[in-house]
């Protein structure tokens, strides 16, 4: 049986943090053999239905991963947009839609031992003050509150602190995830693992 290949048509740079998360709903429901997806970030001013083309220009695949941000936008109207981008691409393989509420940081605010270990602090016990999951897809910013909980738990003094870079330990989040139990929890992880069981199943 010859691996199955994907790509993920990203957002932007920051959203290679979903690969690890992808290997590991393709290691749960995937019945074979299957590669990383290939990353492609294309610049955000190109049109959504321009980077599908090109994406798959570059990595022609067997099952396509489009990923965009909610935002200010509600999950079903991001899925639309994407499922009409791929409707007007033309011949694509079969698609999934990655739409987190409201960006990708907030599905990374579930896992505070993750947090921790990804800001160089695993054994820190100072409280991180994380939203509750009920909360977490209604934060306006979930990206600053990730940020601000990276800072928290390095317990940095100020002035090593002030060198810290949280933009760079946000990448190491999810490869220290080691459960999806919390993200399970969340509606639209809890969507993007539908369309993959759908996938499998069908």
């Amino acid at each position: 049986m010859s691996a199955l290949t994907c790509t993920l048509v990203a957002d932007g740079s920051s959203d290679r943090v979903l690969i690890p998360l992808l290997e590991m709903l393709l290691d749960e429901h995937c019945p074979g053999p299957y590669r990383s997806p290939h990353f492609v970030d294309l610049p955000a001013g190109l049109p959504l239905i321009e980077r599908i083309k090109a994406a798959l220009d570059l990595y022609p695949c067997d099952l396509l991963f489009v990923h965009r941000d909610a935002e200010k936008a509600s999950l079903a109207f991001r899925v639309d947009e994407i499922r009409n981008a791929l409707t007007d691409a033309g011949s694509v393989p079969t698609s999934i839609a990655i739409v987190p509420v409201r960006m990708t940081e907030s599905w990374l605010l579930v896992d505070a031992p993750a947090i921790r270990t990804a800001a160089g602090n695993p054994s820190g016990k100072v409280a991180l003050d994380l939203p509750s999951l009920a909360r977490i897809e209604s934060l306006p910013d979930p990206k600053q509150v990730l940020f601000d909980a990276l800072r928290t738990a390095s317990e940095l003094p100020p002035g090593r602190l002030r060198k810290f870079n949280p933009e760079e330990k946000r990448h190491r989040v999810t490869d220290l995830m080691n459960s999806l139990d919390r993200l399970r929890r969340l509606p639209s992880f809890q969507h993007l693992e539908h369309q993959i069981q759908q996938h499998f199943t069908a």
